[in-house]
């Protein structure tokens, strides 16, 4: 199923084809607040110690981890916009599944 991902004659990833399939794998729907709260929850809870390492991983991408952030116009905004992703994540996994405005 790997290889399914592969464009086979230059042996690099077809991220086309990827993501065409994971579209069609969740039928192209939204999920609200509450789903995504709970998507997430039983993602990184249904094995915690693997959750707490793929958590770990995303932050760290998203720049949630920096000692301080870049310099440059350019960097700045990429590393906020990084920062804007892992504040999406920490709020899907931390949400009140109770409050109403979700």
């Amino acid at each position: 199923m790997r290889l399914k991902f592969w464009r086979r004659d230059r042996f690099e990833p077809d991220f086309e084809e990827f993501e065409r399939l994971l579209i069609a794998a969740v039928g192209g729907r939204e999920h609200g607040p509450i789903q995504v709260a709970h998507d997430f929850r039983g993602l990184f809870l249904e094995n915690p110690d693997m959750g707490k390492r793929v958590l770990f991983m995303l932050l760290k991408w998203c720049g949630e981890f920096d000692a301080a952030p870049p310099e440059s116009n350019d960097d700045l905004q990429r590393w906020a916009g990084k920062r804007e992703v892992a504040a999406r994540i920490k709020t899907a996994l931390y949400a009140d599944l109770t409050s109403p405005d979700l």
